[in-house]
């Protein structure tokens, strides 16, 4: 059945239930342990501090552990029901299970305290799998086709090849200093649709054609 990758590491389904418990046990012990620790050490008279909180751990922290393995075991038992009916694991297990664990729990106190438990279980296991799927992919490596198009898109990174312009001269690459070569196009090409004829004459033609608006011409001034 499909896994996902935040889910590889759990147990399979039939050990998972015995280690949920055992898990949930020993941190309601725990955390049970320090709560009544200091609950019964503010309880008790002067002088018998010690006493009255060594008393109240071993007689609530055990209880507290106890309530958490019975709902460790309940949410293991609907998560691998979930997973062989819906035949693949993601958090929409963990968010049901929750949510059934709670209500089951709350099932002797009626409808509406059933109803808002199931609600907060469902809630509070929505959050838990939201935040380890994000701090999943905080701590994820990155893949390698997001790491090249960042080095691509990074003037700053380092290049992939030697050279000072290690893409000019490559395989499908272009250079950029590279000059157009020089237009062999006709005069025709260059000016479609353009009837215009250059003279061919010599200059001397030319200043003779065009010396005419002077009014002392040059045989003028040599009869003069």
């Amino acid at each position: 059945m499909p896994r996902q990758s935040g889910m590889a590491d759990r147990e399979p389904c039939p050990w998972r239930i015995v280690d949920d418990v055992g898990g949930a046990f020993c941190m309601g012990n725990i955390g049970g342990g320090i709560w009544h620790a200091i609950k019964g050490a503010r309880m008790a008279p002067a002088g018998a501090r010690l006493a009255g909180s060594l008393s109240s751990v071993q007689a609530r922290a055990p209880v507290l552990g106890g309530q958490f393995a019975v709902w460790g075991g309940l949410f293991a038992c609907c998560d691998c029901s979930l997973t062989a009916i819906r035949q693949k694991e993601d958090p929409w297990n963990s968010i049901i299970s929750g949510a059934a664990t709670g209500g089951v729990l709350a099932a002797r106190a009626g409808p509406r305290a059933m109803a808002s438990a199931a609600a907060v279980g469902g809630i509070l296991l929505a959050l838990i799998e939201g935040m380890g799927i994000m701090f999943t992919k905080m701590t994820a490596p990155p893949a390698p086709d997001d790491l090249l198009a960042r080095q691509a898109m990074d003037p700053t990174a380092p290049p992939t090849a030697g050279g000072l312009f290690p893409s000019i001269g490559g395989p499908g690459s272009t250079n950029p200093f590279a000059t157009a070569p020089p237009s062999t196009l006709s005069e025709s090409e260059v000016f479609p649709g353009s009837d215009t004829t250059f003279s061919t004459e010599s200059s001397s033609s030319t200043r003779e054609a065009s010396s005419g608006w002077w009014p002392f011409s040059s045989e003028g001034s040599q009869s003069a």
